[in-house]
């Protein structure tokens, strides 16, 4: 396979001169984290692109990080094939930047998040070299842990150069709708659809409304379709739930963002969206953190300087996450706290 040499060359430039630099593809996330140090240098994941396989029999689908996300997207519609995990179709976005941030959209509590779709990647080392772990079918499991590691590493331990990708049929038919209810009754009707087989693929509750979305055999969606009632939902609100482009986060200065178990109860705070079954969970202008709360926040927008965007770790994990960093990337080049200053 053709190497990355002109990635490698320039990040081999970087370790012997001591670069930090700023692993970039499209730009699409440049929000999410820490802003880069003025010292840093871009390195253009860009110039490296393309598919490299695809098996639409085998369901695998290899490509360079520096390729466009609508490009493999409208590949795997030619074949009537999706990504699972759904990720945010951010204009300018990445197969690399979809790795390396770890976002899945709507259909990831039903489908998978992006980890559980990573066969196997071709990482570049602080070195330049060209390491690649995992493999491309799920039964090879040499060096998986390592594939699934950088998924949301935000590129700190290495450039990721291409990635394996399970990959699904689409479903033969699929609709939305949108039901009025108080929260109590949407979260029970959440939990009735999704204990036991039903067609769900997406679920959202926003301004006194639960948003439902079916997939599966037009039989079985019309069916549950009208088993709900309610009125139809354009199936367009999906990405621009998962893109961000809902008036709920343009209009707002701050978004934090609340993953947790779909029952736990936050006292006092009330969140504009939830979905993911009620399991993802977005707040305006406060931070969700109470003591003994189970979730996992993160800042996901602010114009505010100083803001944790990352939740503190425990000692423990704090070290082990130093010592990843450490053999991946022991002279600091890449990305140096994008998610915390001591990585």
């Amino acid at each position: 396979m053709q190497q990355p040499t002109e990635l490698a060359d320039r990040i081999k430039a970087a370790s012997s001169a001591g670069q930090v630099l700023q692993i970039r593809g499209g730009g699409s996330k440049d929000f999410l984290g820490h802003a880069a140090g003025a010292d840093s240098e871009v390195l253009d994941t860009r110039c490296w692109q393309g598919v490299i396989e695809y098996h639409p029999d085998e369901l695998v689908l290899r490509a360079r990080a520096g390729t466009s996300l609508e490009e493999i997207l409208a590949l795997l519609a030619e074949h009537r094939q999706m990504l699972p995990f759904e990720p945010p179709q951010y204009p300018g976005a990445t197969l690399g930047g979809v790795v390396a941030t770890g976002l899945s959209g709507s259909r990831r509590p039903y489908a998978g998040a992006v980890r559980d779709h990573v066969l196997g990647v071709g990482l570049i080392l602080h070195d330049g070299t060209y390491a690649e772990f995992g493999g491309q079918v799920m039964k090879n499991v040499a060096g998986y842990d390592v594939s699934r590691l950088v998924c949301g590493s935000y590129g700190m331990l290495g450039v990721i150069a291409d990635v394996s990708l399970k990959v699904l049929p689409a479903p033969a038919a699929e609709q939305s709708c949108s039901l009025e209810m108080d929260e109590t009754a949407a979260r029970d009707q959440v939990y009735q659809l999704t204990r036991k087989v039903s067609p769900l693929s997406a679920s959202c509750y926003l301004q006194g409304r639960l948003h439902l979305r079916l997939s599966g055999s037009d039989q079985v969606v019309q069916d549950v379709l009208q088993q709900l009632g309610g009125q139809p939902l354009d199936p367009g609100f999906w990405r621009a739930l998962d893109c961000h482009e809902l008036p709920y986060f343009t209009d707002a200065d701050e978004i934090w963002r609340y993953s947790t178990d779909a029952e736990e109860q936050l006292d006092g705070l009330a969140a504009g969206i939830q979905d993911w079954g009620f399991a993802q969970r977005w707040f305006t202008g406060v931070r969700p953190d109470q003591p003994g709360a189970q979730g996992h926040w993160y800042c996901w927008k602010t114009n505010r300087d100083g803001v944790e965007r990352f939740p503190p770790l425990p000692d423990g994990v704090m070290n082990l996450q130093q010592r990843l960093k450490k053999v991946f990337d022991p002279q600091g080049i890449f990305n140096p706290g994008r998610m915390y200053p001591a990585l």
